[in-house]
């Protein structure tokens, strides 16, 4: 099978990995009573990627440690404006580290414990079914970081893959990461990426499996923005035989985010004609791994208009509506400082949190 197809059937990633540190929302480092974003907010790339974890002290050797992350906020304790927001006790959640990589204002990490830490969202999952998947790690020098990793007794799901796609050449080798989160690493050759000093960077992208990206594409499009950054569609024979689907099924890829910045997109998977179990409801605070994004916004009342606008509209009627309705918070004293927050749902289930920082909108 052709080695383009190949890449693309196997990984599900089907974007360049051209990072820079554009424009975003992600706070910079400071104290934890005082998170003031850096910049003008990116509202087309996620700021964090939450991820819940069983051991913050092993998360931060992970992320910080040997990713190279910087901790832009460390808050231990209590956060009951967010923990009211995620629907648990005011005390379940008790620490929570925001990180960046050096040089990138998005697509960071909010790692979170909570007291009593859930099971694990992908814990059995199929390949095909419904959930947040998988985190992009871009590295510098992917032998040696496969080699370190070896040697701090992290296991690979397979040797590093080779892929080239029209002269672009692609290494990439996954780790079933801590908390059942997917990591996937790749560098591209002749195309050395932003990264921190040991070598990886953190995310370009997340990926989720969707039901219909026809219905995410609506919302991602119409209600956040998001520019859609790449569609790939492949189905056949071939298609068929490599990943297990059924006949007659098929694959579409869309990625969205910001066309201008690679950092904080997502990449939106569909499984078409294959049976997919919906972990979506899994994806809930106390549960461990990824379970949702968070995106910095200029004005979260305009976000919620156009939310308004598509569930009113008569394409509503071919589902492009949220899985559950918005909620408007207001405001809201958190982990991010005192904002205007609100909680959309795509329709395959993907949570996204809004935040406003005020003191911007001052400015």
């Amino acid at each position: 099978m052709p080695l383009p197809m190949r890449r693309l059937l196997l990984s599900c990633l089907v974007t360049g990995l051209g990072l820079v540190g554009c424009a975003g929302g992600g706070p910079r480092a400071t104290q934890e009573s005082s998170p003031v974003p850096s910049t003008v907010p990116n509202p087309k790339a996620y700021a964090y990627a939450v991820i819940s974890v069983a051991d913050m002290d092993q998360a931060l050797a992970l992320w910080s440690g040997r990713f190279g992350m910087r901790i832009a906020v460390r808050r231990e304790g209590s956060d009951p404006g967010l923990a009211a927001l995620w629907g648990v006790g005011s005390d379940e959640i008790i620490d929570q580290a925001l990180l960046l990589t050096p040089g990138m204002a998005q697509g960071g990490i909010h790692l979170v414990r909570f007291r009593v830490p859930g099971p694990a969202v992908r814990d059995g999952a199929a390949a095909t079914d419904l959930v947040p998947k998988s985190v992009d790690i871009a590295v510098r020098d992917l032998p040696a970081r496969h080699a370190e990793l070896e040697a701090a007794g992290y296991r690979f799901r397979s040797k590093i893959g080779r892929f080239e796609t029209d002269g672009v050449v692609v290494h990439e080798v996954h780790l079933p990461g801590p908390d059942g989160v997917n990591l996937v690493f790749l560098e591209q050759e002749g195309k050395p990426e932003p990264v921190s000093p040991e070598g990886y960077g953190v995310a370009p992208q997340i990926v989720a499996i969707s039901p219909d990206n026809r219905r995410e594409k609506a919302f991602f499009e119409r209600v956040l923005g998001l520019d859609e950054t790449s569609y790939h569609r492949f189905a056949g024979p071939e298609v068929e035989r490599t990943i297990g689907l059924p006949a007659g099924a098929g694959l579409d890829i869309r990625i969205f985010g910001d066309a201008g910045c690679d950092y904080g997109r997502l990449e939106i998977v569909q499984y078409e004609g294959a049976q997919s179990a919906d972990l979506y409801p899994r994806a809930r605070p106390p549960a461990r791994g990824l379970l949702s994004v968070t995106f910095f916004v200029p004005d979260v009342g305009a976000v919620l208009a156009r939310s308004a606008a598509l569930t009113a509209d008569a394409t509503a009627a071919a589902g492009a509506t949220m899985r559950t309705p918005p909620v408007d918070h207001g405001i809201v004293d958190t982990v991010f400082g005192t904002a205007r927050m609100a909680t959309l749902t795509s329709p395959a289930g993907l949570r996204i949190d809004l935040v406003q920082r005020l003191d911007l909108a001052q400015r």
